[in-house]
């Protein structure tokens, strides 16, 4: 008798579990993903020296320093992945928002990668600086990089808050399973 081999065919249209879950019913804009993904370390590097510039430009426009801003000049951050749901929330929120699933045509020679890309660090940055303009954002941020929490749970509530915040900002819910949903009034 012979032996049948079994090969196991994946579908063409499954999407990548690497980028996460779809987050609403029209998230299939992998090429953006992709981008959102492959980008994610480069931007919260960005955000988080960003942070310290903000506040200390804001704050302390003399440039005086005293323990406060030598201590924030002398941080240093290297746990990137702790903003990782941050960043896929605001990422989310962009698709949401911007993630159309038809390609448009691009006469500039340029590819939807390259285009996706540029957009999204724009609106990335310009979001950053938006939501650093609220104290509850910029304090957050402050505690978790410069002022180093050590206790887990308190780390939990200030991502919470951080969460928390950007929905009500952009005035949407995000599920853990159903996803993103308006919560604005039909």
């Amino acid at each position: 008798m012979k032996k049948s081999s079994t090969k196991v065919i994946p579908f063409i249209n499954q999407p990548d579990e690497r980028f996460g879950p779809k987050l609403f019913p029209s998230d299939k804009n992998y090429i953006l993903k992709e981008v959102q993904h492959r980008t994610e370390k480069e931007l919260i590097t960005w955000l988080i020296d960003y942070v310290k510039e903000y506040y200390e430009t804001l704050h302390n426009p003399l440039g005086l320093i005293d323990n406060t801003i030598e201590t924030i000049r002398s941080s240093s951050f290297d746990k990137v992945e702790l903003f990782h749901e941050f960043y896929n929330d605001l990422a989310g929120i962009y698709r949401y928002k911007h993630g159309e699933v038809q390609l448009e045509f691009l006469f500039d020679g340029s590819s939807h990668y390259t285009k996706y890309r540029s957009e999204w660090k724009v609106t990335f940055m310009k979001w950053a600086t938006l939501l650093l303009q609220q104290r509850v954002v910029m304090r957050a941020f402050l505690e978790i990089t410069v002022f180093g929490i050590n206790n887990k749970k308190q780390l939990e509530l200030t991502l919470n808050r951080l969460r928390v915040y950007i929905e009500q900002h952009f005035e949407l819910k995000i599920y853990k399973y159903k996803g993103i949903q308006s919560t604005k009034a039909a």
